[in-house]
């Protein structure tokens, strides 16, 4: 954790001096060390022994901080990312978001927010330091473009806004998620109150034998990491294809004591382009995972006309799985029905039917006011080509508490008598049907 101590007019006022002593004295030796083949990191151990040398010499100190802090966060200005710098490493936080330049709200994994004590010295400096950051991904935040997205090493994500976009006193507003890899298995997903046994028993079951499912809800709530747990648990010997946009938010490589992978994962990204005939896109990624000969299709977010050829994928007897941002059940099935349309505009309601048939079950999480994040409902669809229906059923659900009292998982109605039947179409065992209260 940074110390406040460091964030202020004093350090400020040293850190310029700072500066000025390395770009007068120390510029040309930092640039000989880089040309000189130093070791990885070596120009950046100069930097740090030339600004120990100015506080050494100086006596330069700062109240209640150490000098090997003092020469950390000089560094983390002149070669890092300033205050942000210890926070873009941290493996506790999902998301920084930056509201101005004087307020930092930090997501932790398990979703609680907290204020960071840092702040900015100015809007400049924040503006500045998002600049730096937005440099990895070849993009520039300025006047003619005051909104700005990239990609920051380790893929994760950065979307920032300035002026006039946003108030000018403000500096910069800037989210950025930290993608990890996957250390959230199926079994934590419930020890930790995501979902119940049943719950993950049921998807765990739909994805190994066969049955396509959707999982909804909004920014933030879940859907990915609770997708990653259901994935990671499926049998080494399942083909698993995975399609993404932009950064790759999945990880379900594993690999034995000696390092060799166990599965069989394939990862792709999309790559889009301002040159059409060099745009791939998701759309182009499912298309060809067809022939990768996949016992699973991962589409990590349905945004656009990639749903239509998910839907497609999904129709044609393959097992998909994938993400939409929506609410519950027929509003996830609404949702993806007009992403649809966008490739093919048909009647809505055989669009409708169609997204239904080819995902029929709907996941639902939600992200509750203390920050939990939990499966709040799981709906399975049941059409009808030869009269259009659609009927949805409540299979799972968490009822939120009362007066004090906790909240609860809960189990609705039993799944379909047809599901049943393609679960054991796909080889589901007897003994794992069993487990749950099927309809006649």
């Amino acid at each position: 954790m940074i110390n406040p101590a460091t964030c202020g007019p004093e350090f400020e006022a040293l850190l310029g001096r700072v500066q000025e002593y390395i770009s007068k004295n120390c510029a040309g030796l930092l640039s000989e060390g880089m040309s000189a083949g130093k070791p990885e990191g070596g120009s950046a151990e100069l930097l740090r022994a030339y600004v120990d040398q100015y506080l050494r010499q100086n006596g330069s100190v700062i109240a209640g901080v150490t000098r090997a802090e003092l020469v950390s966060r000089i560094c983390g200005e002149m070669a890092g990312y300033s205050i942000l710098t210890d926070y873009l490493s941290s493996d506790d936080l999902e998301e920084i978001n930056i509201n101005g330049w004087d307020d930092i709200a930090l997501t932790l994994r398990d979703g609680r927010i907290i204020k960071a004590p840092e702040r900015f010295f100015s809007p400049g400096h924040a503006e500045d330091i998002v600049k730096r950051l937005l440099r990895h991904s070849g993009m520039i935040l300025d006047s003619s473009m005051p909104m700005s997205q990239g990609h920051l090493p380790g893929n994760n994500r950065i979307t920032a806004l300035k002026p006039p976009l946003i108030d000018p006193d403000r500096g910069v507003a800037v989210s950025i998620r930290l993608l990890h890899n996957s250390d959230i298995d199926i079994r934590r997903i419930v020890s930790g109150g995501m979902a119940s046994p049943e719950m993950a028993a049921f998807l765990r079951m739909l994805c190994r034998f066969g049955v396509s499912f959707v999982i909804a809800g909004a920014t933030s709530s879940g859907k990915t990491t609770l997708l990653n747990a259901v994935l990671s648990d499926m049998p080494d010997g399942k083909r698993i294809f995975t399609i993404e946009s932009g950064a790759r938010e999945l990880s379900l490589l594993r690999r034995d004591a000696s390092g060799r992978v166990t599965n069989n994962v394939v990862h792709t990204i999309s790559r889009p382009s301002d040159n059409e005939r060099q745009d791939i896109k998701q759309e182009d990624l499912v298309v060809a995972s067809l022939r990768y000969d996949p016992d699973i299709v991962c589409v990590g977010e349905m945004r656009d006309v990639e749903a239509y050829a998910a839907v497609e994928a999904a129709m044609t007897g393959h097992t998909v799985v994938s993400t939409v941002h929506s609410g519950a059940g027929e509003s996830a099935h609404m949702r993806i029905a007009l992403l649809c349309q966008k490739k093919f505009p048909i009647e809505f309601s055989t669009s409708m039917l169609q997204v239904s048939k080819a995902f029929p079950v709907v996941v639902y999480c939600g992200k509750q006011e203390e920050g939990m994040r939990r499966i709040i409902d799981i709906t399975e669809c049941v059409s009808d080509y030869s009269d259009g229906s659609r009927k949805y059923r409540r299979l799972f659900g968490y009822e939120t508490g009362w007066n004090g009292e906790k909240g609860r998982f809960v189990v609705g109605e039993p799944i379909s008598a047809g599901l049943k039947k393609r679960l054991a179409e796909h080889g589901a065992p007897g003994g794992m049907l069993a487990r749950f209260n099927f309809a006649d």
